[in-house]
């Protein structure tokens, strides 16, 4: 009984820190994108320019692609992020 209990607690535990990893990657992104709408902004940009254009520096690695599309009209400035397996944020200022 002692060895199921360690093992549970064994498998609980690594699902946990798995859990904590890909937040932890997640956030950095985000706040990646973040970074360059609000630099991208204080630039005046209109059109689509890269993060990496914006900022000066590489991406985090889960990010494949980072798109900041300007402010037009009404609509505020915003990052497209394309992150590792194909999955797709949109974050705003």
């Amino acid at each position: 009984m002692r060895t199921f209990g360690l093992t549970l607690l064994a498998f609980v535990t690594g699902v946990g820190l798995l859990v904590a990893a890909l937040s932890w990657q997640g956030r950095a992104a985000r706040e990646y994108a973040g970074e360059a709408v609000r630099a991208a902004v204080k630039m005046g940009a209109v059109a689509q320019i890269s993060c990496e254009a914006v900022l000066g520096r590489e991406p985090p690695a889960t990010v494949q692609e980072c798109v900041v599309d300007g402010a037009r009209g009404a609509r505020p400035a915003r990052a497209l992020l394309t992150l590792e397996g194909g999955r797709v944020s949109v974050v705003r200022p």
